[in-house]
């Protein structure tokens, strides 16, 4: 840069710094030292280092391409969004980097997370006792089921049924609020996934026989076990499916099926595959299905608009697996989700 650039960076308020691979400060405007004072270099090279073969946070800026990056360091106790900003011809081996206070913001989303956290879960002791008094009822140890007219029967179910989908509701707040705050984690226990499967499709074969939608599953006999949650697996294959039963008219089909992808030293994946023959998806809406409080433009046939969350925690726990999602749709023809899942996870 040249003395009149370098002049104009120290004359705004926003911490700039021109910064050497190894760490090495080239320059930092008056802001930057005002911010960060003596111990900015010392926290630089930390960034700079590799330990247990995890690269320092300022790695990232020299790596995989030279395109702008953007990342959330913390220093002091504070939280600083660093961009990285184009310069003309800069010096080999250095970045310039703007340092962006963001400590408000984050506590902000802490305080929201936390009160989210905090009602959620306010809701779901009153909800458990709710469907537990439901169960009761109409469950075999309850009241003989012919004590109760059609019609107060068919009243409880409905009952029933909306209380399964509130509570399915407030899961998903809660997993958001977990996924939010960094504490989202699975388990690492033995999963066999052919009977999440039987089970997710047995929890939503009354709900898809009442909307005259046909419920199909399908797999091999010799899917292996995996490691992970299968609560969280369990909850995953529920979103699909029943996001599958909203956008799927009467007499329409939805498939589940499950294989095993294998390599030259035996089973490396498990594919589950959801498809149904509803309505689709838009091509420009395609590529967002997977976001945060992303709705669909389509109408859906029943189940109503839900958070918006469904498909976002179900790309989470599948990635929090070491797997992947992918989706492919035809507008007026139907969907597929597809979820890879490894038979072993990587740490």
């Amino acid at each position: 840069m040249n003395d009149f650039a370098l002049s104009l960076l120290d004359s705004v308020s926003t911490a700039i710094a021109v910064v050497h691979e190894t760490g090495t400060i080239k320059f930092a405007n008056k802001a930057f030292q005002s911010t960060f004072g003596n111990q900015a270099e010392e926290w630089m090279k930390a960034g700079a280092r590799t330990v247990g073969g995890e690269r320092g946070w300022l790695q990232s800026f020299f790596v995989g391409g030279s395109e702008n990056r953007s990342i959330d360091v913390e220093f002091s106790g504070r939280s600083y969004r660093i961009d990285s900003i184009p310069v003309e011809q800069p010096a080999e081996g250095t970045v310039a980097l703007v340092f962006d206070d963001v400590t408000a913001q984050r506590e902000a989303e802490q305080r929201k997370s936390d009160f989210t956290s905090m009602i959620v879960h306010d809701l779901r002791g009153p909800l458990s006792g709710i469907q537990g008094t439901l169960d009761f009822i109409l469950g075999a140890e309850g009241a003989n089921s012919s004590r109760l007219d059609p019609l107060h029967e068919e009243l409880l179910r409905e009952a029933h049924h909306e209380s399964e989908r509130m509570m399915s509701l407030i899961n998903e707040l809660l997993d958001f609020s977990k996924i939010q705050s960094g504490n989202f984690q699975v388990e690492t226990e033995t999963v066999r996934l052919a009977g999440i499967l039987k089970r997710s499709v047995r929890s939503l074969q009354s709900v898809a026989q009442r909307d005259s939608v046909f419920l199909l599953s399908a797999h091999g006999s010799d899917i292996p076990t995996m490691t992970g949650s299968p609560e969280k697996l369990t909850q995953a294959v529920i979103n699909l499916i029943s996001n599958s039963l909203k956008f799927t008219p009467k007499k329409g089909v939805i498939s589940i099926s499950a294989q095993t992808i294998r390599n030259a030293e035996g089973p490396e994946a498990i594919v589950v595959t959801v498809t149904d023959s509803g309505i689709g998806i838009k091509p420009e809406e395609l590529g967002k299905v997977f976001e945060k409080y992303k709705q669909s433009g389509n109408k859906a046939f029943r189940g109503g608009g839900g958070t918006g969350l469904g498909l976002y925690i179900v790309k989470q726990v599948i990635e929090a697996h070491g797997g992947a999602v992918e989706i492919a749709s035809i507008a007026g023809v139907g969907t597929s989700m597809v979820l890879r899942l490894p038979i072993k996870r990587v740490a």
